[in-house]
């Protein structure tokens, strides 16, 4: 997530790796102009979290293999960001939106995947060594995990693999203030970096007659917000300047001169400690 010159633009690569079943093949880029369908899902998603926010500009590159599905979303955000005077202020609050509808592309689902595409599969192996006749008699036990090492009953994992959606950024929600923020003075940048919970972190180990293998699925990513100069924030809202510049660079300029005092105040410390052990000798 970028906010420059008092614009906001978003552009998210998401994949999500499983083996437990084959994702149809699609390599399709999909444009909101002329997909109603995806428009009307990704506002809807918006509108519940930020209700003045639009999307413009809104790309879907989507491309799919037997194992791999990946997406790479680019977009504007628009009605989130105002200026007053000088200052531009952009309210973060939409980040955490979450599409829930079942989107498609040619023979592909590429929202619900969990529903579409997984959960029938972990509940086949739920009730697998129940059955009596072939060929689920040669399944002899299935251990579930869900969040990585976590073992869980079978409804219990098949419920969480299912509720997967893709497109889900509620997570997102958590303060800016637990995010981890840097300056960088090279480029005079502001970031803010999180790493939320998978959306995915499932997988299945089953022991048949004659071997034992392993299932899973799993979707991680993290996210950034950047923009130009000194930011700050008030709660969920950034401010930045965007005037003349005078007042960024003498905020920068209390930041530089902060570090030089420490520095020279370290300095005097060192040199009085010095002359008191020298003058006790």
């Amino acid at each position: 997530m970028t906010f420059n010159k008092g614009q906001l633009q978003a552009k998210m690569v998401l994949s999500v790796h499983q083996n437990m079943t084959d994702f149809p093949k699609e390599t399709i880029n999909l444009d909101a102009s002329s997909d109603v369908s995806m428009s009307a899902a990704f506002t809807a998603a918006l509108r519940k979290v930020a209700g003045s926010a639009s999307f413009s500009a809104l790309t879907v590159g989507v491309s799919s293999s037997p194992t791999w599905l990946n997406l790479t979303i680019t977009t504007n955000v628009v009605g989130m960001t105002e200026r007053h005077g000088d200052v531009a202020t952009a309210n973060m609050t939409w980040r955490s939106f979450n599409v829930s509808s079942d989107l498609r592309a040619g023979d592909l689902s590429y929202n619900n995947v969990g529903r579409r595409y997984l959960r029938p599969v972990v509940a086949f192996y739920q009730n697998a060594s129940k059955f009596e006749t072939s060929p689920n008699a040669t399944i002899k036990a299935v251990t579930f995990f869900v969040n990585g090492t976590l073992s869980v009953p079978g409804p219990m994992a098949t419920n969480s693999v299912g509720n997967f959606t893709f497109l889900d950024f509620s997570a997102l929600s958590a303060p800016l203030a637990q995010w981890n923020r840097t300056y960088t003075l090279s480029n005079n940048t502001s970031s803010w970096k999180y790493a939320p919970p998978p959306l995915i972190n499932a997988s299945l180990r089953v022991q048949s007659l004659n071997k034992t293998f392993t299932i899973f699925a799993t979707s991680v990513y993290s996210a950034e917000i950047t923009a130009s100069g000194l930011v700050q924030t008030q709660g969920e809202v950034l401010l930045t300047d965007v005037g003349t510049g005078l007042n960024e660079w003498i905020m920068v300029g209390v930041v530089v001169l902060a570090l030089v005092l420490a520095i020279v105040v370290q300095i005097m410390y060192a040199r009085r400690k010095k002359a008191v052990r020298l003058g006790r000798r």
